[in-house]
């Protein structure tokens, strides 16, 4: 089977179309993630339930932000934190080799938990198909993160400049916290992309 390359362009256009598209959701979503983030046992299940949006985005789905407390979550409790601690650690080894490679296993890694459920695939299964699937693409998946993080960077820098001269801490607070949860619905339609563009990839 021919492995598929990330397309640069797609990968942007789908960040800008999905990421706007769900935002609403998304907000929601993360805001209901934020209130229960401090009940024991609810939170992991709407914490996977986080982390697997893309995968729903990658859909088409508009997402439902109560579905985060759907209780089919937290039966993948056990494999989601094995999957976390074997990719953890490798990560912060790679940290001390000067950075660079724990930013390649985290490219490689990307989309594993996305593998541990929606394939059904075992922990170590997973972190290599994540692998295997992110194969000659983890170039892109920089540059893509890399293009998304400054245009989002800029825009949140110039709308600071303006609640700043405007100088209503309400209205500041309300602004910002929008535009960093549609930073953060722009980041998993990125995702989301790179699902959909590389989950066939592997079996």
């Amino acid at each position: 089977m021919e492995t598929k390359r990330l397309d640069f362009a797609t990968t942007l256009q789908d960040a800008i179309a999905i990421g706007l598209k769900n935002a609403p959701s998304v907000i929601a979503a993360v805001a209901l993630w934020l209130v229960t983030i401090w009940v024991p046992y609810i939170n992991v299940g709407t914490t996977i339930a986080i982390t697997l949006l893309p995968t729903r985005l990658a859909k088409g789905e508009i997402v439902n932000p109560l579905g985060i407390f759907d209780s089919k979550y937290r039966r993948y409790m056990g494999e989601y934190f094995i999957t976390m601690g074997l990719m953890v650690f490798p990560i912060l080894i790679g940290v001390l080799f000067m950075i660079v490679p724990a930013i390649v296993l985290s490219l490689a890694w990307t989309l594993s938990y996305y593998f541990l459920i929606e394939k059904e695939k075992n922990p170590i299964q997973a972190i290599k198909a994540s692998n295997d699937a992110t194969y000659g693409s983890k170039w892109t998946m920089f540059a893509v993160q890399l293009v998304v993080g400054i245009i989002v960077g800029i825009v949140l820098g110039i709308f600071r400049f303006l609640c700043d001269l405007i100088d209503v801490g309400f209205i500041t607070f309300i602004v910002m916290f929008v535009l960093y949860v549609l930073a953060i619905s722009i980041s998993m339609a990125v995702n989301a992309s790179y699902w959909k563009q590389l989950k066939d990839n592997v079996e």
